[in-house]
């Protein structure tokens, strides 16, 4: 068993914001997830679609991957635990008029 100390960012939604924990290298990032959210009591705000995110490397770590696969996580500021469709960024709709009068 590796262990990796990772500084966790949680969303604002969350009862805490930074937490470092000691997590098991040979966890998948979902199992790693689970732990996660186990470790500072908030499976009831699990939404079903949190991954681990390392936004100074714009990277999302693929769920089946094992921790330990990527060495770089213990270097970098933080790893956020967020929700995935947080970054799809809508398309915009087109203006179809008529929506509004005005007098």
């Amino acid at each position: 068993m590796t262990a990796l100390v990772l500084r966790i960012k949680f969303p604002s939604s969350y009862p805490l914001i930074y937490k470092t924990l000691r997590v098991d290298g040979s966890l998948s990032v979902s199992e790693a997830v689970q732990f996660i959210a186990d470790s500072v009591n908030v499976q009831n705000l699990l939404l079903g679609s949190e991954g681990l995110y390392v936004p100074e490397e714009n990277l999302w770590l693929d769920d089946n991957q094992q921790l330990s696969h990527y060495g770089m996580i213990q270097d970098v500021e933080h790893v956020e635990f967020k929700t995935r469709s947080v970054d799809i960024i809508p398309t915009p709709r087109k203006a179809k008029g008529g929506c509004c009068i005005m007098l």
